[in-house]
C-alpha cells in the first residue's frame, strides 16, 4: 500500500496519507449541505445525490474496508470568501468555473490511484472525488436523460455525496485544513483499499 502513496505524489498530489478506514467519518448531515442551501449540482449529475448510494449503504460497505488513501491537491485559487454571502449564486458559479481544472485534476488522480491499486491486487479499490462531476463540462449531466454515465470508468461520486465528512476525516488523517484563508483551496479525495 505504501507504493500507492508514491504513485499519488508522482501523479500530482500535494498530500497523500494512508489511513485506517475507521478514521473516515460518515455523517448523514453531510448530504444535507447538498439540499440546504441547495447545491446547483444536486439532482443534476449522476455522481450527486439522489443518484448515488445512500449514506446507510455506504456506511455498510465502508465497514468491509481496512484502509484508505486520502489525497489532496491544491488549486491556484485562495479560499477566502469574497462573496459576502454564502448564497451569492453569481459568485458561486464564477468560483465553480475557476476551480474546475483542480477538480478535474483530482478526478484523474483518484482514477490513477484506483487503477494502480487494482493492478496490485486490491480488487475492491474504490475512489471518491470532490464536489460535482466535471467530466462532461456542462451545467447538467447528459446521462440524466437515460441514466447512463458518459464516462463510466472515470466518473466518481464525491466523498460528500455518500456522506463522508471531509473536514473531520482530513483532521483524523492529520491533514491541515484551512477554511476561508489566504491558503490555496485544497481538494480532497480518497481511495478505499482492501
Amino acid at each position: 500500500m505504501e507504493e500507492l502513496v508514491k504513485v499519488a505524489m508522482e501523479a500530482g498530489a500535494s498530500t497523500a496519507e494512508l489511513i485506517d478506514s475507521n478514521k473516515i467519518v460518515v455523517d448523514e448531515r453531510v448530504i444535507l449541505k447538498c439540499y440546504v442551501p441547495r447545491c446547483d449540482a444536486c439532482g443534476k449529475f449522476l455522481m450527486c445525490p439522489p443518484h448515488v448510494m445512500s449514506v446507510k449503504d455506504f456506511r455498510e460497505i465502508l465497514s468491509r474496508y481496512q484502509k484508505a488513501l486520502i489525497v489532496q491537491i491544491e488549486s491556484e485559487q485562495d479560499s477566502l470568501d469574497k462573496s459576502g454571502s454564502l448564497t451569492d449564486e453569481k459568485f458561486f458559479k464564477e468560483q465553480m468555473k475557476i476551480l474546475r481544472n483542480a477538480r478535474l485534476k483530482l478526478n484523474e488522480l483518484i482514477d490513477k490511484i484506483e487503477k494502480e491499486a487494482f493492478k496490485k491486487g486490491y480488487a475492491y479499490a474504490a475512489g471518491f472525488s470532490s464536489g460535482r462531476c466535471e467530466l462532461c463540462g456542462g451545467e447538467e449531466c447528459p446521462g440524466l436523460s437515460d441514466g447512463i454515465c458518459r464516462h463510466p470508468f472515470r466518473g466518481r461520486p464525491s466523498m460528500e455525496a455518500v456522506g463522508i465528512d471531509v473536514l473531520r476525516t482530513a483532521i483524523n488523517a492529520g491533514l491541515k485544513v484551512e477554511l476561508s484563508s489566504e491558503a490555496r483551496v485544497k481538494f480532497t479525495g480518497l481511495v478505499l483499499i482492501d
